[in-house]
């Protein structure tokens, strides 16, 4: 059983109120009394019940976090440094993971978070008119009980705080890197004809004059294995390479590099290879890999902070909008 307050007192003669005071440091208890009941504490192996602390005051000082990809090491980075800013100002965060689909599986996994009476919600990524969304109708329900909520993505609503990560203009910014390094015919895979990457892509490439250069391969590229066999099934399949190739993100990237290498394709000088994301095992790869992300440092930072105001009420207005713009990493794959 669980050793509680009353244990400790029957132990040392005193009363719960002290045992409870000493644990707290309060400044009517002695030093003396504080340290013996300190030792008991931790000689019976004490732990404070924070569900009990909870219903107290009402707030569980967790913070509830749902996103895509939670195995992605650029997805796992930002979540690590999320919690280091959470425990910095005294909250925990409790982590679920979302299907790129947004499934009903992602409104349970979501209601899990809420059910467990979290302070706030951080989601990502999320995307479009979220009020058109059954993801609306639950946030809605969070401002109606009080729960802050960040979104991070593309998402646009009034009913939470948003960080933008503007992956159009990435995309817009990638592609013409490899334009001015003398590619022409450069292919695009992606297997979400509405992607807002796409639409970078080609406002990148038709600007240019390159029209005829575009392509996108409709096959999803996001992961290691999966990216090395479609590139596989491409190179059986085609008889021309492309100048160049970008991966929906930079693990598709690199299942691409390992591809090009076993059919001994060289990169660049036959075929450039880029990606999205900027995970650190790019720059470890052969060739190491150009890319366009954003710093895990300042999205995290601006994330929390977003929340952290909500929480201590320091902002109490209308939903915030602030803007990630990713920094290009230029390396040898191109």
């Amino acid at each position: 059983m669980a050793v509680t307050l009353k244990d400790i007192a029957e132990l040392l003669g005193v009363s719960v109120n002290t045992v409870s005071r000493a644990l707290k440091d309060k400044s009517d208890i002695s030093e003396k009394t504080r340290l013996r009941v300190k030792e008991a504490a931790s000689a019976l192996g004490y732990r404070p019940n924070l569900n009990a602390r909870s219903l107290v005051l009402k707030k569980t000082h967790t913070v509830g976090l749902a996103v895509t990809e939670s195995d992605n090491p650029v997805r796992m980075e930002f979540c690590e440094k999320l919690r280091s800013f959470a425990a910095r100002d005294g909250y925990g965060i409790l982590t679920v993971s979302l299907d790129h689909a947004w499934s009903s599986d992602n409104f349970l996994a979501i209601e899990d978070l809420l059910a467990r009476r979290v302070d706030g919600l951080i989601l990502g990524a999320t995307w479009g008119l979220i009020g058109e969304q059954p993801l609306g109708e639950q946030l809605k329900e969070c401002r109606k009980i009080g729960i802050p909520a960040v979104l991070f993505g593309q998402a646009q609503t009034e009913l939470a705080d948003c960080v933008e990560i503007d992956l159009k203009e990435s995309a817009i910014r990638l592609t013409r890197h490899l334009i001015e390094r003398g590619y022409r015919k450069i292919t695009f895979f992606e297997s979400n004809p509405a992607s807002l990457v796409l639409k970078g892509y080609r406002q990148a490439m038709e600007g240019a004059g390159l029209a005829d250069g575009l392509r996108i391969v409709p096959a999803y590229s996001g992961r290691m294995d999966v990216a090395f066999a479609v590139m596989e099934k491409f190179l059986k399949k085609e008889k021309e390479l492309p100048d160049a190739v970008i991966a929906s993100n930079d693990l598709g990237a690199i299942g691409f590099l390992a591809a090009l290498r076993k059919h001994h394709i060289s990169v660049p000088q036959q075929c450039a290879v880029a990606g999205f994301d900027n995970i650190v095992f790019g720059q470890y790869t052969a060739p190491p890999l150009t890319t366009i992300g954003y710093d895990n440092g300042l999205f995290s930072e601006t994330v929390w902070n977003m929340m952290i105001r909500r929480l201590r009420n320091e902002e109490t207005g209308p939903a915030k909008r602030e803007r990630i713009l990713q920094t290009l990493i230029v390396r040898q794959s191109t």
